[in-house]
């Protein structure tokens, strides 16, 4: 009986503990919105599944939106942007995009520089957060390449129409539904 009991207590904290996974996992450039009732949240966000220029997978990006309530109060002024390194062996501490063969952004903070990456579950990862400004460049732009987490990688025109695609859905301000 003791014995039931503390299995049945290590199963609770492990299921509080657990990050919720919405499931199906989304796709490669799918738009996805949850309303979390419990926290009166809501997210929207953007699957991104990249390559590199021989077609090899790099890690996964996602850009994110959080706010309260199903209606964004007022236009977003930042999203965070997150690579996941997933099952890819030893990622470094380096994330940028390259628009246009010209203007590069790091993506890394100094937090991030120095503390590493950060332990996720199961992924080691990094995010931060940028304006939407910055996000807007990143739609208009014709080519995008970058570095995941020391992965090289190129979006194609239709990940970067996706982009383009989330910012125009933050700027609606559609209520997400269940």
């Amino acid at each position: 009986m003791h014995i039931t009991l503390r299995i049945l207590g290590t199963i609770l904290v492990f299921v509080a503990v657990t990050p919720f996974q919405l499931l199906p996992p989304p796709g490669d450039r799918e738009i996805r919105t949850v309303h979390w009732e419990l926290r009166n949240e809501s997210e929207i966000w953007l699957t991104l599944e990249p390559s590199d220029a021989k077609g090899h997978r790099a890690p996964l990006l996602t850009f994110t939106q959080r706010f309260p309530g199903r209606v964004p109060p007022q236009q977003p002024t930042d999203v965070e942007v997150r690579a996941y390194a997933g099952m890819f062996w030893s990622p470094r501490v380096e994330f940028w995009l390259l628009l246009n063969d010209t203007h590069k952004i790091d993506l890394v903070s100094s937090f991030s520089q120095v503390f590493g990456l950060i332990q996720g579950t199961p992924s080691n990862y990094l995010s931060e957060t940028i304006p939407i400004a910055t996000l807007k460049q990143i739609a208009s732009a014709r080519r995008i390449t970058g570095n995941a987490l020391g992965f090289e990688f190129e979006l194609t025109s239709a990940q970067g129409a996706a982009i383009a695609a989330f910012l125009e859905r933050m700027k609606s301000r559609t209520p997400v539904r269940d």
